[in-house]
């Protein structure tokens, strides 16, 4: 990734996401939401703890490469 301002917000966006997804997985896991069952909770939970893993991967891989998504497929 350039170091343009445009470059810069994105990756801030995207850790401020994955910061999001994580803790809201976490609080799933651990209190748990009074609209869903404790296995819908931990179901939730797991999958949005997940989903950060993975934007996580994809945004070092996107820095490390130099490249986003959208290079990708516009080639």
């Amino acid at each position: 990734m350039g170091n343009s301002l445009s470059t810069r917000i994105r990756l801030l966006l995207s850790f401020l996401m994955i910061g999001i997804y994580f803790s809201l997985g976490l609080y799933l896991l651990v209190k748990g939401w009074y609209a869903l069952s404790k296995t819908q909770a931990t179901i939730m939970g797991t999958l949005l703890i997940a989903y950060a893993l993975f934007r996580v991967f994809r945004v070092v891989r996107e820095s490390r490469s130099g490249e986003s998504d959208e290079e990708f497929s516009e080639k």
